[in-house]
């Protein structure tokens, strides 16, 4: 199983994170220039996170990913209101059908907690965003999400 958090640093005060997960699936990513903040999330699960996608804030203009991960499974939805941001994601990365992939996450806000979605098992990750906020998300995805990593804007 693979499991590894690095910390990127990009220039100025933005951050990647991970990803923490499978080495599995395909890239996926955000371009983060000019994102300013996250708005929802949207993520897909039964007995792991089948996929996710983001909602965010660029130039006054909102925009989705595309869907990263197959679309079957529960949707929950993680809406964050105007003063609210994401301060961690944490979650279990296992084994399901063969493959190592994210099986379950929690969504921690500077308001509140959301989830946990999908199953907890297997090991256990955090991406914190110590004394910052998450703006973004890069990942690995198949038929599920694979691994999953972020994009912190420190203080």
């Amino acid at each position: 199983m693979a499991h590894r958090t690095e910390i990127f640093p990009f220039a100025g005060s933005l951050a990647q994170i991970g990803p923490c997960g499978g080495s599995g699936g395909v890239d996926r990513d955000m371009d983060m220039s000019g994102v300013y903040r996250v708005v929802m999330v949207d993520v897909k699960h039964d007995a792991t996170i089948d996929s996710m996608r983001v909602l965010y804030e660029r130039d006054g203009l909102q925009h989705w990913t595309d869907w990263w991960g197959d679309r079957d499974g529960i949707c929950s939805k993680v809406p964050l209101d105007r003063n609210e941001y994401l301060t961690n994601v944490k979650g279990y990365v296992g084994m399901f059908n063969g493959y190592t992939c994210v099986r379950s996450l929690t969504f921690v806000s500077n308001l509140r907690s959301y989830g946990p979605f999908g199953k907890e098992e297997g090991m256990p990750f955090q991406l914190p965003a110590v004394s910052g906020k998450i703006l973004g998300f890069h990942a690995r995805s198949g038929g599920h999400l694979d691994a999953l990593g972020t994009y912190v804007k420190t203080d």
